[in-house]
């Protein structure tokens, strides 16, 4: 198991048997409720187990972008995918809830803001 990375980048936390990270999620959950990092860290944990959570293909499309107030932000990385992302999103909510022992409320789904070198 490798732990969270310094700075936010990815978590990578072992899943049990039924995709959950409940057990572990719920201690270091403990540990940075209130951080002012706590968004960034669900959002790099997140990041650790997506293609575990989508799939391969859903997850090279779509990536957890910020986590505010219970909400997940996921961009989408190509806009020609948002109406399929969109399409399984109650199934998607379901997953984020099991795996983050109900951290995770709403999801808003939304296009890629272009950066500086995608502009």
């Amino acid at each position: 198991m490798t732990g969270i990375s310094g700075s936010f980048h990815t978590c990578r936390l072992p899943l049990s048997r039924d995709n959950s990270l409940e057990p572990l999620f719920n201690v270091l959950f403990s540990a940075n409720r209130g951080t002012p990092n706590h968004g960034e860290w669900i959002v790099a944990c997140l990041k650790g187990v997506w293609s575990k959570l989508l799939g391969e293909k859903l997850a090279a499309v779509c990536q957890p972008a910020r986590f505010e107030n219970s909400n997940l932000t996921v961009e989408i990385l190509n806009s020609e995918w948002k109406e399929a992302v969109k399409s399984v999103r109650p199934t998607l909510l379901e997953k984020l809830r099991a795996t983050t022992a109900g951290e995770i409320r709403t999801v808003t789904i939304v296009n890629r803001r272009p950066t500086a070198g995608n502009a």
